[in-house]
């Protein structure tokens, strides 16, 4: 499962810190309260609009990996004291857009090779009389968890981005500790 996370997290932005110049944005360490939050990507605007000192709230896209050095942010918007709301929208539908383009992919490959393990596995296991009509079958489910992998992933993306007023709330420090100490 593809596991990610939306948060609200809220405090006094310290300083933004850009590790990485993406072409389309940057990935930086952001340091609010005190806490690095390392390997957050945002668009270049949203670096722009955020400033030093400013009381910010940060709606954030984590994902949510055991092992601590695989975890990344995408700042999906902001707000600040001085009453400036800005979402990047456009990852609503772009995100689930792509994963359902993956989910025809995965259905597509796994289904021919879903056919071909199952007439394998079906020959050695000595199933003779097996119809193409039952291998086509299962691989039409196997196919079919295939691509749910994906879609689940889009749907969550789709129902979360819909409310981010709604995000659970996170305190910096929690945050932080979510990463290896290799990114701080």
């Amino acid at each position: 499962m593809i596991k990610f996370d939306c948060v609200k997290v809220s405090g006094k932005l310290d300083y933004i810190n850009v590790t990485y110049q993406m072409s389309k944005g940057v990935k930086a360490t952001v340091s609010l309260d005190g806490q690095k939050i390392p390997n957050i990507q945002m668009e270049t605007e949203f670096y722009e609009e955020l400033n030093e000192g400013d009381n910010v709230t940060l709606y954030t896209i984590f994902k949510n990996s055991k092992k601590k050095e695989k975890n990344f942010g995408v700042l999906y918007g902001f707000e600040n004291t001085k009453g400036v709301k800005d979402f990047a929208t456009k990852y609503r539908w772009q995100v689930p857009s792509y994963l359902s383009f993956y989910a025809m992919i995965a259905f597509a490959v796994v289904f021919v090779l879903g056919w071909f393990a199952t007439v394998f596995v079906g020959y050695f296991l000595g199933f003779r009389g097996v119809e193409i009509s039952q291998i086509t079958t299962w691989a039409l489910v196997e196919g079919g968890l295939a691509a749910a992998f994906f879609l689940h992933a889009a749907w969550r993306m789709v129902k979360c981005t819909s409310d981010p007023q709604s995000w659970v709330v996170m305190e910096p420090a929690t945050l932080a500790s979510r990463f290896s100490k290799l990114h701080k």
